[in-house]
């Protein structure tokens, strides 16, 4: 796993070297523009979902090279423009522990003495970049060097999977308002979860294409179809890719609330200040006198409401919830891949060891 990220990194320096240029001949004014490009895309991350893609390809059967690592690395630069847009929809300011890429530009802006609204262009200038991205991971999957037939057939996958994450984002933003008891009750099919800590099916549902397509089923299968993979390990990997899924983002609402933002490298309790009702959030909305998460909603910027909200949220027991669902979760994606160890086309037992190693990274983890 740490060979990949290291060759996807690599493989994402010089992509960025290359098309660097092009920026440049165009004109050295879009210099600062380039810069900001390199830190999102060098400036860290897990590159889990390359990782899963790669190895979708590896449990086909399909030999090791250079085509599938530059296949896979064009799902980094995909997710760097949801990344880029996502914060920019969340107003956050940070992203890895550096300013994120709206609030970059306007920095650099307002540094520069240029006219007009800093934070105005900044946010103009991150919906420009993140396009950017979005267009040069076409580029980089079309530039692989795999064959033709290879690309035509994972296409439709690669499509979907481009519309499931503009889907869920679009959920998400509009999304009900977290119910915290002075609302009127949710509509039936939107509980905010089941007893179990199982989310409701709205959030599920954005969790489903925001997350756990995107992350984890749609690079599988991205990866397995470029190698011709039959119809049998499509679905042994959506079985194994839609609890684990669900696990990373309920790993994601929980250090959304409680990660330290010295190791996350994002302000903590972001979802609650904005009302997104996140799993974990939902969980805790559903307890006796829920009012208690207000207090951030209503001060967001007090240390004290977020360290109160952060003690209901362990008191009510929605926390071990959460923990107990990411648990069953794991346990079941891990079910599905034993379980495909024994099919008439079983996996190779590195495959097997891989995957379930990128599944304990997608849910214990600090950020």
């Amino acid at each position: 796993m740490t060979d990949i990220r290291v060759r996807v990194s690599a493989v994402l320096r010089q992509f960025l070297a290359d098309r660097g240029v092009t920026l440049l001949e165009i004109d050295p004014e879009l210099a600062p523009f380039l810069e900001v490009a390199e830190q999102v895309l060098l400036g860290g991350g897990k590159r889990l979902r390359p990782a899963f893609c790669y190895w979708g390809w590896r449990g086909v059967g399909a030999a090791d090279g250079p085509e599938i690592v530059m296949a896979a690395a064009s799902l980094e630069v995909l997710h760097a423009c949801a990344l880029v847009h996502d914060d920019l929809m969340d107003a956050s300011e940070l992203r890895r522990g550096r300013a994120s890429a709206h609030r970059d530009l306007a920095l650099r802006h307002r540094a520069r003495g240029l006219p007009g609204d800093s934070d105005r262009f900044g946010q103009s200038a991150a919906i420009l970049l993140g396009d950017l991205f979005l267009s040069w991971a076409d580029d980089l999957l079309m530039a692989s060097g795999l064959e033709p037939a290879a690309l035509l057939r994972a296409w439709p996958i690669y499509s979907r999977m481009r519309t499931e994450l503009v889907a869920g984002q679009y959920l998400d933003l509009s999304g009900h308002p977290l119910d915290l008891g002075s609302d009127p009750p949710a509509r039936q099919d939107d509980e905010s979860s089941a007893p179990d800590g199982r989310p409701s099916v709205r959030i599920g549902r954005i969790a489903r294409y925001k997350t756990a397509g995107y992350t984890v089923i749609r690079p599988l299968q991205l990866g397995a179809l470029l190698a011709g993979a039959p119809p049998e390990l499509l679905a042994t990997y959506a079985a194994f890719g839609a609890p684990l899924g669900e696990a990373f983002q309920l790993r994601d609402d929980i250090l959304d609330l409680f990660g330290d933002p010295a190791v996350t490298g994002k302000p903590a309790g972001e979802d609650l200040r904005n009302g997104r009702p996140n799993a974990l959030l939902a969980l805790a909305a559903r307890q006796p006198d829920a009012t208690g998460l207000r207090a951030l909603v209503d001060r967001p910027d007090l240390p004290a409401a977020l360290d109160q909200a952060r003690a209901f949220v362990v008191s009510c027991g929605a926390l071990e919830l959460a923990e107990q669902r990411i648990a069953a979760c794991a346990a079941e994606a891990l079910a599905a891949l034993t379980a495909a160890t024994a099919s008439p086309a079983p996996l190779d037992a590195t495959t097997f060891d891989a995957l379930s190693r990128l599944a304990v990274a997608a849910t214990v983890r600090t950020q």
